[in-house]
């Protein structure tokens, strides 16, 4: 993480992902229209990351996780849940396969736990598993024009269209990786640490001359709800199963045992969850406490921004984050019910609904899309419709 140049520059940072992450770098809604509609970087260097080696490596994580590491070809990627042995999730992971080793990054949840819980299962296993968070860094891009970034910086270089390509930019050794963490279409590029500042410069540099700019976590926030990604700790805890969790892709029913694999899938072969994470959206107009931001209608070369008017930025920055206030807010099936159907996990306006956006585990025997449900704010009651998510149409 570049927490000190972020220091350094201006910055505000909060606490976010287990460390001080950056809010916003210009303005949050700059940063927005770039992840739509050019490409934004994403900071993704508090991620972690394991190597796996030894003759045994592939069958053993594929007896760890939930997915099926034994069919991924070299050069193939999978994201995979570690759960726990009742099929409770730990943490969502993305494999790499090379020819020698197996590439983990901790894309969310805690890496030491993950580290902790596959050391313990090497017992007469031909595995050797190293933490190499400290070794690398990830920096992300995402938008339409995310291709076209990452050529700019690799002209003669692989590309992958799925996957992954291990590369280099100016004798820097680079793996480029299919991935996204806000919905959009994404290249992640991993880098050995001595190499992650400059790598991250010229993507900056490149981004800039597309329109494009970094991206806090206000922005990618507002992105990632609209396109109903789970956030591990927001939306995610360990009390989750990933069939609830909209994380049911981390899991291959067809593959052989691995651990939590009793419990998930006598879940998706003869029953289904409690529970069921899905999106929510205004039905009524807007209370007077969650009245949309004039700004989100602001021309962009109007907008402040961080470098000259930070404190009119943290004003509007401050309008957008509804999660401190809303979070845990309680879901009734009607108005006035005192038996709650669910619960709110995150909460962001949506400049692409113009209106408040949410995430919530509801009852899955009220689920059903167009479905008008009361939600409990202070002791007002407000009408929200169930969604499907990702959202759909043009932005504002």
């Amino acid at each position: 993480m570049f927490t000190n140049a972020y220091k350094n520059d201006g910055v505000p940072l909060a606490d976010a992902f287990g460390t001080q992450y950056p809010e916003v770098f210009s303005h949050p809604i700059l940063e927005y229209n770039a992840l739509v509609s050019t490409v934004g970087l994403i900071d993704l260097t508090h991620r972690g990351a394991l190597r796996l080696t030894g003759s045994d490596r592939v069958t053993f994580l594929n007896a760890m996780v939930t997915n099926d590491i034994v069919s991924l070809e070299v050069g193939g990627l999978c994201h995979a849940a570690k759960t726990t042995i009742k099929g409770k999730l730990v943490a969502e992971l993305v494999v790499l396969r090379r020819e020698a080793e197996l590439f983990v990054v901790v894309a969310q949840g805690n890496k030491d736990d993950v580290a902790e819980s596959l050391e313990k299962h090497i017992i007469a296993d031909d595995v050797t598993l190293e933490d190499v968070s400290d070794d690398v860094g990830v920096v992300a891009a995402e938008g339409p024009s995310a291709r076209e970034l990452a050529w700019r910086l690799f002209p003669n270089g692989p590309l992958p269209m799925e996957g992954f390509a291990d590369t280099d930019y100016q004798g820097m050794p680079v793996t480029v990786v299919r991935d996204t963490v806000s919905g959009e279409n994404g290249f992640h590029f991993i880098v050995p640490r001595e190499h992650i500042g400059r790598i991250r410069d010229y993507l900056a540099q490149a981004a800039f001359g597309m329109d494009g700019r970094p991206c806090g976590r206000v922005a990618w926030n507002m992105r990632r709800v609209e396109n109903g990604l789970p956030w591990f700790g927001d939306d995610v805890t360990e009390n989750n199963f990933p069939k609830e969790s909209r994380l049911d892709h981390l899991v291959n029913y067809e593959k052989g045992c691995y651990l939590g694999q009793e419990t998930l899938a006598r879940m998706h072969f003869r029953g289904h969850p409690n529970w069921t994470l899905i999106g929510l959206a205004m039905e009524s107009d807007t209370p007077d406490s969650l009245t949309q931001p004039a700004f989100l209608h602001m021309p962009e070369n109007e907008l402040p921004i961080v470098p000259t008017d930070s404190e009119t930025v943290m004003e509007h920055l401050n309008a957008l984050n509804l999660n401190a206030s809303l979070r845990d807010a309680q879901i009734f099936a009607q108005d006035d019910d005192t038996s709650p159907v669910g619960r709110i996990t995150s909460a962001v306006f949506s400049p692409k609904l113009g209106c408040p956006l949410f995430l919530g585990y509801v009852r899955l025997r009220v689920v059903e899309e167009g479905t008008s449900i009361s939600l409990a704010v202070d002791d007002n009651r407000m009408r929200l419709k169930i969604i499907d998510l990702p959202l759909q149409g043009e932005t504002r």
